[in-house]
């Protein structure tokens, strides 16, 4: 009893010397490079793995336009790397197009008053749970059932801690609790914790909801590897710690890089500042942002240039639309003139034809009544048949000699004429059979509507 109350004790102290990671902080950006996404800061208590948000004031509210994770903290000087804001990822809404730029705020352990804790047995979660008041536990049947009878891997566990608003981890390994920050997966602060006397463990942690199971494709895939819960777990953070190294030794060699970039960039500005008396040159950040800021301006530059083309060809579609109703009217009013004097025409024709026919009908009575000789009956009848044949025919030719020979120009130009009169008369009969047939059915329609009254009146 009183070895658990001096380790409650000590814990405490531990808890209370390390909470500087829990408060949170709002730093300020002093430096920035677009093109590599990295960002400088004061580095006040911040470490390595720590997770924070940017966030850009505009005129009457704040945007949060990038996430970040610390990469370097050295002689005061945080380093850390930018992404797109992914931790609220939502497809329906407005993706800012915004980048971290000089004097924006940064916005660190947000969510670190909240954590999530695994561990191997009951007594190891209370224990842990009471000697960390300070810190709300969310409860880790949420965590199982979320996982759903998989084994914990980083990602799902990033998943759950966006689902619950969670800044970091508790994980209870061999005669060690880490604490890790949930969106780098970090190691934040490492404590000790006797681990020898558990003989018994949960899996894949302790929780208080049992039954889950994966299924039989879960269980092949996930492979069941946490029912060994420090072996498990021991492979799951050194497996993190060595990421942590080689991103450690990759940010060197960048660094490195970036400092021998900086002083080229100034060796050669000092020459050209002697030669050309230049007094106020851009910095490499100025020119990083106005890079980003021509870039933003390209493309809205094309967007307006697409925006006014498809005006353009709106209006010329719509300029088209109207001339074409235009000589559609024009049209339609020749037609209807056309019309108007083939009927004209066709009234005059009816009065010449009867005239006529009575003409041939008195020439063919007069032939028949003629007389004939007895010896030359069939030479005469020949005669005369061919004489009656040739009547109409001579009248034509003479008729056609009567009339002046014109040119074929005008030949063909009458020709046209004619056929237009005849497409002329066709149309008005077409137009003049449609109106009896709409007169006919409104006549109809009229009957049936008297019809339907008088049977309702009945």
């Amino acid at each position: 009893m009183l070895r658990l109350l001096i380790g409650l004790f000590l814990a405490s102290l531990i808890s209370l010397q390390s909470a500087s990671w829990q408060e949170p902080l709002r730093v300020s950006i002093e430096f920035v490079d677009l093109p590599k996404k990295i960002i400088r800061f004061p580095a006040h208590d911040l470490k390595v793995g720590e997770f924070g948000f940017v966030v850009t004031k505009l005129s009457d509210y704040e945007i949060v336009n990038a996430e970040v994770v610390i990469i370097a903290v050295e002689n005061g000087v945080a380093t850390a790397k930018f992404r797109a804001f992914e931790s609220m990822k939502q497809s329906h809404l407005p993706t800012p197009r915004m980048v971290a730029k000089k004097g924006d705020l940064v916005y660190f352990r947000q969510f670190n008053n909240q954590a999530f804790l695994i561990a191997p047995n009951d007594e190891l979660y209370e224990q842990i749970k009471a000697t960390n008041t300070d810190i709300n536990f969310i409860s880790s049947d949420l965590l199982v059932t979320f996982l759903n009878g998989f084994d914990p891997k980083i990602a799902n566990l990033r998943k759950a801690c966006n689902v619950y608003s969670v800044g970091v981890i508790y994980i209870v390994t061999t005669n060690t609790l880490n604490i890790l920050s949930c969106e780098s997966f970090e190691i934040l602060e490492k404590r000790e914790l006797d681990t020898s006397g558990i003989t018994k463990t949960s899996t894949p942690f302790f929780s208080r909801v049992e039954g889950i199971d994966a299924g039989t494709l879960g269980k092949l895939f996930s492979g069941s590897q946490s029912k060994n819960y420090f072996a498990y777990y021991d492979a799951l953070v050194k497996k993190e710690k060595r990421k942590e190294v080689r991103i450690e030794k990759k940010e060197g060699k960048i660094d490195a890089r970036e400092n021998k970039r900086e002083i080229k960039q100034e060796a050669i500005k000092e020459p050209k500042k002697a030669n050309q008396g230049v007094e106020n040159a851009p910095t490499l950040e100025e020119k990083n942002y106005q890079k980003a800021e021509q870039k933003l301006d390209a493309k809205e530059e094309r967007r307006h240039l697409r925006d006014e083309k498809k005006k353009a060809k709106a209006t010329k579609k719509a300029m088209e639309f109207e001339e074409r109703e235009k000589e559609y009217q024009e049209r339609d009013d020749r037609e209807t003139e056309e019309r108007r004097k083939a009927l004209g025409m066709d009234k005059g024709d009816e009065k010449v034809k009867p005239k006529s026919l009575k003409e041939t009908k008195e020439l063919n009575q007069e032939l028949v009544k003629e007389p004939s000789n007895e010896n030359n009956a069939t030479q005469q009848g020949e005669k005369e048949n061919q004489e009656n044949k040739d009547t109409p025919v001579s009248k034509e030719n003479n008729a056609k000699k009567e009339e002046p020979k014109l040119s074929p120009k005008e030949e063909k130009r009458r020709l046209k004429e004619e056929k237009k009169k005849a497409k002329a008369e066709q149309r008005a009969r077409e137009f003049e059979q449609r109106a009896k047939e709409h007169q006919e059915r409104d006549e109809k329609e009229l009957e049936e509507r008297r019809k339907a009254l008088e049977m309702n009146k009945k």
